[in-house]
């Protein structure tokens, strides 16, 4: 083998030296990357690996995210402090969502199956509970306190509410618009995901309720978009064939469900009925001495019932005609609550 020359060993020489330089500038590179990293961790917090309790998540619109609002008495804050250390409540609303929106996002919103790691876990690297809680020694009070309070980690999906149809309740041509047959296979769809076998978010044990879209104030909507210059394309007549559709998918999947729709207008006209001056002025205008009177009268009596119910009484329970004020959000969290309790009496906190 012939010896290299010292031109050729100053190439190799020189070339291991760049390729070492390269490397040495690669590895201080990504340890500052790492550093980078690192640092905007420590920045944000560290990833929450606690223990948790069970999980309940209500997956909706409008309807939904305006529900942790505790100025409006949200129905999510209520039921928040209804499972106060017995359950996570976590709000998955989005404004302007229609059913075929939530069917695009909810693989992204629905856990995927895994097995839900218990606090005895421990146990298997060697640990029992007498070791690992450090409330062993104490009353069964405060052992009873533990197991509620802090129940384990990575906790399952115990309670799912799902409540669309008020943004795909519009008239055909508008661009939020979902056909009703449409919006029925959406909200089976969701369903699916949790209890078909081959669904990799196939979960059998958890429980799933239904809440229809609410009634619609006509002409309080329509006021509210008029001062704002907008058509008022949402009508009460629309929202109940959605909501009818609602019950009857939950009627099919043998899901229980709210049917918020009807309960508010049946307290609506129970209200309305009970006001002296809306009947006085419904008389008057229904009168059968009336019926063949002068259309000057008929307009007198009109206007009466304007002024004393000028928006058919549906102010009581909605802001705008479409969302839900403070007394709304109330009626709501006692309907999911009373049906909740009712369908699964495991599910009562106490």
């Amino acid at each position: 083998m012939r010896p290299l020359s010292s031109r050729t060993f100053l190439r190799y020489l020189s070339f291991l030296c760049v390729a070492g330089l390269f490397f040495l500038n690669l590895s201080y590179l990504r340890n500052q990357s790492n550093s980078s990293s690192t640092q905007q961790y420590q920045t944000t917090g560290n990833a929450f690996n606690g223990a948790t309790y069970d999980i309940a998540l209500a997956f909706g619109d409008d309807l939904t995210q305006s529900a942790t609002d505790p100025d409006n008495s949200g129905w999510l804050s209520h039921l928040s402090r209804f499972y106060d250390r017995r359950m996570d409540i976590l709000n998955r609303g989005f404004t302007q969502f229609t059913s075929s929106d939530a069917r695009k996002v909810a693989k992204l919103i629905l856990p995927k199956s895994a097995p839900c790691a218990r606090s005895s876990w421990l146990e298997w690297f060697g640990w029992s509970e007498r070791h690992s809680s450090p409330l062993a020694n104490e009353p069964k009070k405060w052992t009873d306190i533990r197991q509620r309070t802090m129940p384990g980690f990575s906790s399952p999906l115990r309670l799912l509410i799902v409540s669309f149809g008020a943004n795909d309740a519009v008239p055909e041509g508008s661009p939020q618009h979902v056909p009703q047959l449409l919006f029925a296979e959406n909200l089976r769809y969701i369903v699916s995901l949790l209890r078909s076998p081959e669904s990799e978010h196939y979960s059998p044990h958890t429980r799933i309720l239904f809440v229809t879209p609410p009634a619609l104030g006509d002409r309080m909507h329509a006021e509210y978009m008029r001062k704002r210059g907008l058509p008022a394309i949402h009508k009460n007549q629309i929202t109940r064939m959605y909501a009818e559709a609602t019950c009857t998918v939950a009627q099919e999947l043998d899901l229980p469900c709210v049917d918020l729709w009807t309960a508010m207008e049946l307290m609506v006209k129970k209200a309305t009925d009970k006001n002296p001056l809306v009947v006085a002025a419904r008389v008057g205008m229904l009168g059968s001495d009336l019926v063949q009177a002068s259309g000057k009268l008929r307009d007198i009596f009109a206007t009466q019932l304007s002024a004393v119910n000028p928006f058919d009484g549906y102010e009581m329970y909605l802001s705008d005609g479409f969302n839900l004020n403070a007394n709304g959000n109330k009626l709501l969290y006692k309907l999911i609550v009373s049906k909740l309790v009712t369908t699964w009496p495991e599910l009562r906190p106490f």
